[in-house]
């Protein structure tokens, strides 16, 4: 009680003094908006919660959304079971598996996130005697086992653990009054704003309803805990503030009007978040107000009340609104900020183009499309020297000038003094001066558009054209100096570097169009060019090339810098790009993250002595201190959401599913998967695979699903990794599939099929050895019989080969009696020419003898040759035989006269025998009668014996006199009559010639040589 009077007395002691608040300026806040674009179902979006997943969750008028950063699943009435109650929800708490929902017409319900299925609790509430428990409004826990909902008229303790729910009336006072807000009070208390003027103080633990005394005089419509002992209270009369420690109410002095206040939320650095109808402030902790504005797409202002705030575990805030959907706001979204030049003498007021800077101190001077800008960075002010020309570059030569050029200034030389840029004329005839290099105190090079570059004594302002490998270097736009002192130029004709005197020409550049230049702390020098970046290792001469296949978002490169740690920034027509030589991996920023522009231009980058980068465009330019970029080192949840058969979504909650069986017919599968990062999820990246099908992760892509398709029956695993915009890896998300085989491939199937092919196998072998048992009874029968019949066969041919052996004993017999008497005979036949040779007296008489006796003599040899064959043998060697005769007619002639024979292995019939045989006896005995004299030195006979493809020769010569005045084609004699008629019968053709003795030339065409 004394308490409660301490409270009123300090209610009436705050009427009379104020904490006054200091009225700030307004601030704007730059967000997201998701709404229907994104698949919302309603843009009043009442309440908003996180899962333990990390989906967000939003109640609206119109059905429940699960947002995952790209697109919306929606929940709506409907007549299947366990489906939502009611569409429209007015807050939402989630806790462990449930999702609880206070609804419009159903009162309190829940969602089972892992069943998928919502539940009411009609039954326990007793619509019928509490109609009014229907319109539930809020939902808050107390602890892991009690929840407080507020309803109209009544307040309810729901136990989570046993389901069970209590009620507590609010007040008679009023129909229809109902619970705003319900925020912890004191120790087991909880505070209750209702609509209508009272505040009531719930005592969890003595289950206990009571009015707050201190808020009596005022009608309070929502109440926030704010930090440990204070408690904010919306009244009808204004904002106070409420000490839970002293009990000191007191009022704070706001800019919008009494009663305006709709929401109290907490904000970022334990401020207060207030919406006051369509107006929106911010409360800092020494009670200063300051109005904030809501920018979205296009920067266009936002007017909405905000209606519910909830925090990601990235550090984003989320605001539901009435009318705009969901807004989302992150102080780290954007990474960079842009400064654009503002200038009273401009043509124009925005998108003023910058190509090139220069620092100076404190001072950034610029090159603009209108003249130069100079910019005090401290002073946040700007001044433009107007030109109305291009002005396109800056420098400083060794001495502290600052040189200044562009497309129809030429040479500008700035004057410290006077503060201005004074032109400086030139004997030149190009006055478009594009880019000017430093080169020594005395010296810089003036680089024109169209006439080369010149060497311009900045002293006496004597010039000279220079020359690179002999010819004027036009459009040379840029050049860098080496920390060796090389000089390199960029131009239109690609990439040089001057190094005493000697130029080296770069021509494997992915382009030779180079925009920009610089060296990284390894000394190699990067190029930037129309298409791509370029890395060029100074000592080897190699050039690397760098595209947006790998990892570019643009090839046209503007502007190249190296950072302190190693890294090269790039300016492109899409963005700005960081690239790590290490691990060769672009980090792509664009206008979302805060860029003056996706578009830069040409020359406008830079690097300051402290390290800082400057990139221009064409709508202002942004400095980039690379030790302060801000990080999202949060990667989000990886999440499985769906998975679709043949393009369809199965019917089962995936999302806590872990394993999935399908039939082998199911085969053509999709998986949908999702990375719950919200700080920029357009930039989140994936990479999965199928364990059991791929053998390696597939390739970094965008896309949020993959398709296998033709699965073979077996178990597979699929895993995806998502990242977050910054490139950093999550968990990994594994679920299991397991395609069952076909009936046939099934084990028991198959331990069947191998009993039966067992069992068949079995019986068509015992068939098989049944059938061979009756094979072999009737071969058995069958070899007796045929034993007996090769038996009987055996003894008859045993009786005939007998018979066949006398028969050839007899022949053998009878063929060497019949040779011995042919020879007798010959022998008799010599001998009684011999007798007869003795008793003649005719010399004549006797010569013919004789030669008849030489005939008898070759016969007899011929026969015994022959006889010397096998009798079943019908060919001879020739060769052989004639070397033999040839000796034997000599040796039986008596005469002493030397053979040479040449002579090829020829097979001949043995018909043919007796014929050569005779002729050759002929020839020789004629050699030995008629070829030789008595005074003869060294008489000779020859036989050659020659066979080709076409005939065969037989030649026989001698070394005698020869013939004289003798034709032996004419000749009657018996000798050359016979040799002729014996030639006709072998079908040879006779050559005879005498030169230096005689020479008879035998000739047989061969038709079959087989035969020959």
């Amino acid at each position: 009680m004394l308490k409660c009077l301490l409270l009123y007395t300090t209610l009436l002691f705050v009427l009379f003094f104020e904490v006054k608040a200091q009225e700030l300026p307004l601030d704007t806040i730059k967000v997201r908006e998701i709404s229907q674009k994104q698949g919302l179902s309603q843009l009043n979006a009442l309440s908003l919660e996180f899962d333990n997943l990390g989906y967000l969750w939003i109640a609206t008028e119109n059905g429940l959304n699960r947002y995952n950063g790209d697109r919306m699943k929606v929940f709506k009435t409907s007549n299947e079971p366990g489906s939502l109650l009611d569409d429209h929800i007015r807050d939402l708490y989630q806790s462990n598996d449930t999702l609880w929902l206070a609804t419009n017409t159903n009162s309190i319900c829940a969602y089972i996130l892992n069943e998928d299925q919502f539940i009411s609790f009609n039954d326990k509430l007793d619509f019928d005697k509490f109609p009014s428990l229907k319109f539930a409004y809020n939902i808050t826990p107390i602890n892991e086992r009690y929840l407080l909902a507020g309803t109209i008229n009544y307040c309810v303790l729901i136990d989570r653990k046993t389901l069970s729910f209590k009620k507590f009336s609010i007040t008679d006072e009023m129909d229809n009054e109902y619970i705003t807000s319900i925020v912890p009070f004191k120790k087991n208390s909880f505070l209750l704003s209702t609509n209508y003027k009272d505040c009531f103080v719930f005592d969890y633990k003595k289950q206990k309803l009571q009015p707050l005394h201190a808020t009596q005089s005022k009608s309070v419509n929502l109440v926030l805990k704010w930090g440990k002992d204070r408690i904010l209270f919306a009244t009808t009369s204004g904002l106070y503030v409420y000490n839970t420690t002293d009990n000191q109410l007191k009022p704070i002095n706001t800019p919008f009007q009494k009663g305006e206040i709709t929401g109290l939320f907490i904000w970022y650095d334990n401020q207060v978040l207030i919406s006051a109808a369509n107006h929106n402030y911010l409360l800092d902790d020494s009670y200063q107000c300051r109005e904030i504005t809501f920018l979205g797409e296009k920067e266009k202002t936002i007017y909405t009340t905000i209606r519910s705030v909830e925090k990601d575990i990235q550090g984003g805030v989320w605001l539901g609104s009435e009318g705009r959907g969901v807004l989302y706001y992150h102080p780290k979204q954007q990474k960079f900020t842009t400064l654009r030049i503002k200038v009273d003498n401009a043509p124009k007021e925005d998108f003023i183009s910058i190509f090139n800077f220069l620092k100076e101190k404190d001072t950034l001077w610029m090159a603009t499309e209108f003249g130069i800008v100079r910019y005090l960075i401290n002073q946040d002010k700007y001044k433009l020297y107007l030109t109305n020309n291009l002005d396109y570059t800056l420098a400083k030569d060794h001495s502290g000038t600052l040189w200044a050029g562009g497309f129809g200034d030429g040479l500008l030389k700035y004057n410290r003094e006077n503060d201005s840029f004074d032109p400086v004329l030139l004997p030149i005839t190009d006055n478009e001066v594009i880019h000017i290099t430093p080169i020594s105190k005395d010296s810089i090079w003036v680089h024109t558009w169209s006439d080369g570059i010149y060497s311009l004594n900045i002293n006496d302002y004597k010039i000279k054209q220079k020359t690179i490998n002999g010819k004027s270097l036009i459009r040379s736009r840029n050049s860098y100096i080496d920390s060796s002192g090389s000089i390199w130029l960029a131009s239109d004709n690609g990439l040089y570097q001057i190094q005493d005197h000697k130029t080296t020409y770069y021509g494997s550049l992915s382009n030779e169009r180079v925009f920009s230049i610089t060296e990284d702390l390894k000394n190699n020098i990067w190029a930037g060019t129309a298409k791509g970046l370029n890395k060029i290792n100074v000592a080897t001469g190699e050039v690397d090339h760098f595209t947006q296949q790998e990892g570019l978002p643009n090839d046209f490169i503007y502007g190249v810098e190296a950072d302190h740690k190693g890294n090269i920034w790039v300016s492109t027509n899409f963005g700005v790009s960081q690239f790590n030589p290490d691990t060769e991996t672009f980090t792509n920023y664009t206008e979302q993250d805060g860029l003056q522009n996706n578009e830069f231009n040409g020359k406008a980058s830079y690097k300051d002595d402290s390290g800082r980068l400057y990139f221009g465009g064409m709508n202002g330019f942004n400095i980039i201190n690379v030790d302060s970029i801000p990080i999202n080192k949060i990667p989000g949840n990886t999440v499985l959401e769906d998975i679709q058969l043949f393009g369809k979504s199965i019917q089962k909650n995936i999302v806590y599913s872990k394993e999935l069986r399908l039939s082998h017919e199911q085969n053509v599968i999709t998986f949908n998967y999702t990375n719950l990062n919200y700080l920029w999820p357009e930039k989140n990246l994936f990479r999965f695979k199928l364990e059991g099908f791929d053998k390696q992760w597939r390739p970094v892509t965008k896309e949020r699903s993959s398709t296998y398709t033709n699965l073979n029956p077996g178990v597979y695993t699929f895993k995806v990794q998502g990242s977050n915009n910054e490139l950093i890896w999550g968990d990994i998300e594994s679920f299991k599939i397991i395609i069952n085989s076909p009936w046939y491939q099934k084990l028991w199937f198959k331990i069947l099929l191998t009993l039966f092919l067992v069992m068949a196998v079995s019986g068509f072998v015992m068939y098989r050895h049944w059938k061979e048992r009756e094979l072999n009874k009737k071969l058995s029968k069958r070899v007796k019989d045929r034993t007996y019949s090769l038996l009987e066969s055996n003894l008859a041919l045993q009786t005939t080969l007998e018979i066949t052996k006398k028969q050839k004993e007899n022949i053998s017999y009878l063929m060497r009696e019949l040779n011995h008497r042919v020879k007798n005979n010959l022998q008799l036949m010599t001998s009684l020419i011999d007798f007869q040779n003795v008793t003649s007296k005719s010399p004549e008489h006797r010569q013919q003898l004789k030669q008849l006796q030489s005939r008898i003599f070759t016969i007899a040899k011929i026969h015994d040759s022959l006889n010397q064959q096998d009798l079943n043998t019908e060919q001879i060697r020739l060769d052989k035989f004639i070397h033999q005769l040839a000796l034997d007619i000599i040796s039986f002639s008596g005469s002493i006269i030397k053979l040479e024979t040449n002579l090829s292995s020829l097979i001949v019939p043995n018909d043919h025998l007796t014929y050569i045989g005779l002729i050759l006896n002929e020839l020789i005995t004629n050699s030995i009668k008629h070829a030789f004299d008595k005074e003869h030195p060294n008489p000779q006979v020859s036989i050659f014996l020659q066979k080709t493809d076409q005939d065969v020769i037989l030649e026989y010569s001698d070394n005698g006199k020869g013939f004289t005045d003798f034709n032996p084609h004419a000749s009657e004699t018996m000798g050359i009559s016979l040799i002729q008629l014996l030639t006709e019968e072998l079908e040879m053709d006779l050559e005879i010639k005498s030169d230096k003795g005689c020479c008879f030339r035998f000739i047989k065409k061969v038709v079959n040589s087989a035969n020959n």
